[in-house]
């Protein structure tokens, strides 16, 4: 489970139950007021609503898988760009002593771009349908990835909106009831909590995926290019340090400086290595 969703989840719940039951004046909690805030017609028409919208706005199949691409944003992601850098300099070590020798550590590479290109590299592929075949898979993989986000994108920004027309109902059925006192609270309750609900869920869940999945594209669309870059260097016969030096530029400065630390302390010899 990634750690930055679930803690600023359950900070952003523990602070709103806290501000709802806590008294400031008898510095008292009072459990009961967090009933206050629900209603099941007002969930009804938020929740319903985002979700009904959602399907409007994308092809089923896309718009179907929308609560597993808000689940991608619990889970940490499995970028690995020290290991891979790692097992690129391997590969073009063994390179420099016999191209052919790759295919021996393929089955132990299990990133499939990296696998898919160096058998292409392996195959003898025109340098030229390479680059363009390796640029393609990016885009595409890049174009998947948006499309996901923009379903989540899609809830975050409908979300508030069906709360402001939950919001409507409530009052033209609180016009309605005016002469029945029994009926204004219901009708106001509507009126007010799914303006609460549509910016709670918008901004609890939605928006937040939101954004951790672009984090996660913008990571993986870094190691797809360095992987490119690392597959050409390898097809092109560059010197393992010269490579190494290269992508090292890819990495965040943190990770950098544990690649640093790896290499020094002789941890740098992975599958591929073992390989030759």
């Amino acid at each position: 489970m990634e750690q930055g969703t679930l803690v600023g989840t359950i900070l952003a719940w523990f602070f709103l139950l806290f501000a709802m039951m806590f008294d400031m004046t008898t510095f008292t909690v009072k459990a009961g007021n967090a009933l206050y805030f629900w209603d099941t017609g007002s969930l009804l028409i938020v929740f319903g609503g985002t979700i009904a919208s959602t399907f409007i706005s994308h092809p089923m199949g896309l718009a179907k898988g929308m609560f597993g691409f808000i689940g991608k944003s619990w889970k940490a992601n499995s970028v690995q760009l020290v290991e891979t850098l790692t097992l690129i300099v391997d590969v073009s070590k063994i390179a420099r002593k016999n191209i052919l020798a790759i295919e021996d550590a393929l089955p132990s590479i299990e990133n499939l771009f990296l696998r898919g290109g160096l058998r292409l590299v392996v195959d003898r592929a025109d340098r030229e349908a390479l680059v363009e075949m390796m640029a393609h898979e990016v885009k595409y993989s890049m174009a998947a990835k948006d499309e996901e986000i923009s379903v989540v994108g899609t809830m975050a920004s409908l979300c508030p909106a069906w709360g402001m027309l939950g919001t409507l109902v409530g009052l033209v059925l609180l016009l309605q009831n005016l002469d029945d006192p029994s009926m204004i609270g219901p009708a106001m309750a509507i009126a007010l909590i799914t303006t609460f609900y549509g910016s709670l869920f918008a901004n609890t869940i939605f928006a937040p995926a939101k954004k951790k999945l672009e984090s996660y594209k913008a990571e993986e669309k870094i190691l797809m290019e360095m992987i490119r870059d690392g597959v050409l260097y390898i097809e092109g016969g560059q010197r393992p340090d010269f490579i190494e030096n290269d992508l090292m530029n890819y990495l965040p400065p943190a990770q950098k400086a544990m690649y640093e630390s790896l290499k020094f302390d002789g941890g740098g010899g992975g599958a591929a290595a073992e390989a030759a």
